[in-house]
């Protein structure tokens, strides 16, 4: 009985999924693909924040602090790649779903940008290193916050 009971709801769940249009699973993929680029985003910008956090409170050290940003900053490269590619296939139908994925492209270039200056601050931490990272910083959390609609 119990093989039954779920050779029907497997069987429910399959013919939902094949009851859907192309543009329709196309819809859902590129709203899931939107949420996850946001939360990226998003998590990228605090995990930065909390890198420099830890190295200005004696968390991290030197290396730690170069180690961490360093993976940063590979992941950066990796998704603006993937990014680019996308765009540059015409893979979009509607042209908001490609300004969307170059406006991520840009955020992720000033996160790059944010973490670079952030090295600058573990070499040396002037008063001009930290002046520039905090402006860049705060561009980023501006672009996210427009991209992502959130009140500042």
């Amino acid at each position: 009985m119990k093989k039954i009971l779920v050779a029907i709801c497997l069987l429910a769940v399959t013919s939902n999924s094949f009851a859907q249009t192309c543009e329709e699973r196309e819809d859902k993929l590129l709203g899931m693909m939107g949420s996850f680029s946001a939360g990226f985003l998003y998590n990228t910008y605090g995990l930065i924040g909390s890198i420099a956090d830890g190295y200005g409170h004696d968390a991290y050290n030197t290396t730690t602090a170069t180690d961490l940003l360093t993976a940063q900053k590979k992941l950066a490269d990796n998704m603006i790649s993937l990014f680019e590619k996308t765009i540059n296939e015409n893979a979009f139908k509607d042209q908001k779903d490609k300004d969307y994925l170059t406006s991520c492209v840009a955020i992720i270039k000033g996160f790059k940008t944010q973490i670079d200056l952030l090295l600058k601050i573990v070499k040396n931490n002037s008063q001009n290193n930290l002046d520039n990272y905090d402006v860049q910083r705060t561009k980023n959390w501006k672009d996210i916050s427009k991209l992502m609609g959130i009140d500042e």
